[in-house]
């Protein structure tokens, strides 16, 4: 068996000694790599630091990182460095790999890394190409602003993932030759670039999905709190899209118009909205910042006529109404000018009775008689005190609506108290009073409110009371509460008018009484005045059979 010589020994074991340390190196700079490399989550970071480790361990005068396309059949340039520049990737052409004939694109069909050390000459400058790609027969395109361009070898590693190639890194040099172990360095830096360039994109994208979710929580939480104020505001508000379907009915909408949102939901405005068709031809849609116009428009809803306020305002795939119900302003309203009629008519009448009498009292061609006189007087008395009468409900009633009227809280014989003014009011009255109460029956309340309440009720009846009927008041005491109830034999109230008369300014047809008809406050300031003492006042009536006042108060 022959016996190596001494130094080819020695030679070889060196070899050995050298790879292992070479490997040894390797393996501690892949592990240092990786650990610098994943210090940072951000791209363009790693880029720069694996270009330092090239630096650190391999000579060369510039370096390309591009990425590869599959879907687009694109190879675009991720970063470059060339003869101590900095190079814009952005500035760079996206190469197609169907017709790009470099070396790159070489290692993207095939998946296998370049070596080539005789790239070609000296290469001058080219403002219209870029050093971007190298082919073997030595063409290079120059990079932009970087000078003339001499290259002697080049490497070309591809950047896989999965088994797919990614990318590309381009490693070139006018100075030196690359060998098959700066191929394998590169080889493992390339890997732990590509490894750390997926986490940072990774990272990326997590933080642009954390951020569309912040965005889209955001988004939905201003429109959750957009839809909270929509229903919180007093008016009606609803949306209808450029499609004629509604997308939106607040609260308001539903309490004024009385359909729910489940009613009128993504259907047609023109079949579920109210009036869809006088508010479509009415209501002026606003397009822009201009303020928005107003229009009152009437609708029927449950058979009852209801005057709305609407506005509108375009928006680029609907329009947003926002409505006000004024019934109730409008009636009172008309209720005021009502008021303002009757007061006048009220008014007139006496005052013109004093007039008349007074004048005639004062002519001197006259010649009036003692009976005379003092009929006259009498008159001017009579309607002097009806003025009287008129202008204390008026200020009552105001005064109550300001809630300014105190009301005592005392023990009050409610029987004895309606003895006595039935009494005081019979002269006063051409209907018979007849009285049934026991002989006390004591409330909680004001004594001198209870009895403005009973000479009101007594007032109406005898007013509506036809010639030769008769009038009840009746005492009872029922479940704790004392009951003082004023009977007629009138013509009675209809069961619609039955909760309107208690309403200010409300008058029943005044043909149906006997004597001029009132303000329309005297049963408004009675319910009023009843409910500050902690009772309440009703009526009990069918058309022609009479109505039955009940006053009903906290027994004492």
């Amino acid at each position: 068996m022959p016996v190596e010589p001494p130094n080819d020994v020695f030679a070889h074991h060196q070899r050995v000694e050298h790879d292992l340390r070479r490997k040894a190196e390797t393996a501690q700079l892949l592990l240092d790599a990786a650990r610098y490399l994943g210090e940072t989550l951000e791209i363009e970071r790693v880029y720069d630091r694996f270009h330092e480790l090239l630096a650190d361990a391999i000579q060369h005068d510039g370096v390309v990182v591009s990425s590869f396309d599959e879907r687009e059949n694109l190879i675009r340039c991720e970063y470059a460095w060339v003869e101590g520049q900095h190079v814009d990737p952005t500035t760079l052409p996206e190469l197609k790999l169907s017709t790009a004939g470099g070396m790159q694109s070489e290692v993207i069909r095939t998946g296998k890394p370049l070596l080539e050390n005789d790239v070609g000459g000296r290469v001058a400058g080219d403002e219209g190409g870029t050093f971007y790609d190298v082919d073997r027969e030595g063409t290079v395109r120059k990079l932009p602003d970087t000078g003339p361009t001499h290259v002697q070898a080049a490497m070309m590693v591809p950047v896989k993932h999965e088994g797919r190639v990614v990318g590309v890194v381009q490693l070139m040099s006018d100075e030196r030759t690359y060998t098959d172990e700066d191929l394998e360095l590169v080889e493992g830096l390339v890997g732990q670039m590509g490894a750390a360039v997926r986490m940072a994109r990774l990272h990326a994208e997590r933080r642009r999905a954390e951020a569309a979710e912040a965005a889209a929580n955001a988004v939905a939480a201003e429109r959750e709190q957009a839809a909270r104020l929509l229903e919180a505001v007093g008016d009606g508000i609803f949306y209808v899209k450029s499609n004629g379907l509604v997308r939106f009915w607040n609260r308001s909408a539903e309490l004024i118009v009385g359909l729910s949102s489940e009613d009128v939901f993504d259907r047609p405005a023109a079949e579920v909205v109210p009036g869809w068709a006088a508010i479509a031809e009415q209501v002026a849609i606003t397009e822009d910042d201009s303020v928005p116009r107003v229009a009152r428009v009437p609708v029927e809803v449950g058979g009852r006529e209801l005057w709305l306020s609407f506005v509108a305002v375009g928006r680029p795939e609907g329009v947003v109404y926002a409505f006000r119900d004024l019934t109730a302003e409008r009636e009172l309203e008309r209720a005021k000018s009502d008021f303002i009629a009757t007061v006048s008519h009220e008014l007139r009448t006496p005052m013109t009775a004093v007039y008349g009498a007074a004048r005639t009292l004062l002519r001197p061609d006259i010649d009036i008689s003692a009976d005379q006189r003092s009929e006259l007087l009498e008159m001017i008395a009579t309607q002097s005190e009806r003025l009287a009468q008129i202008t204390e409900e008026v200020l009552l009633a105001s005064r109550l609506d300001r809630g300014e009227v105190a009301v005592e809280s005392d023990r009050v014989d409610v029987a004895e108290l309606a003895r006595r003014t039935v009494e005081t009011m019979q002269p006063q009255i051409s209907v018979a009073v007849t009285l049934d109460a026991p002989p006390e029956a004591c409330a909680t309340g004001d004594h001198d409110r209870i009895q403005q309440i009973l000479i009101n009720l007594l007032d109406n009846a005898a007013k509506y009371s036809p010639e030769g009927g008769g009038i009840t008041v009746s005492v009872s005491e029922t479940d704790g509460h004392v009951q003082l109830a004023v009977a007629d034999e009138g013509v009675g109230i209809a069961p619609t008018e039955q909760e309107a008369i208690f309403e200010k300014f409300y008058r029943v047809d005044p043909h149906l009484t006997q004597t001029p008809g009132g303000t329309g406050l005297g049963l408004y300031i009675c319910r009023e005045l009843a409910h500050r003492m902690g009772g309440e006042i009703a009526v009990e009536s069918e058309p022609g059979g009479g109505s039955t006042f009940v006053l009903s108060l906290p027994a004492g």
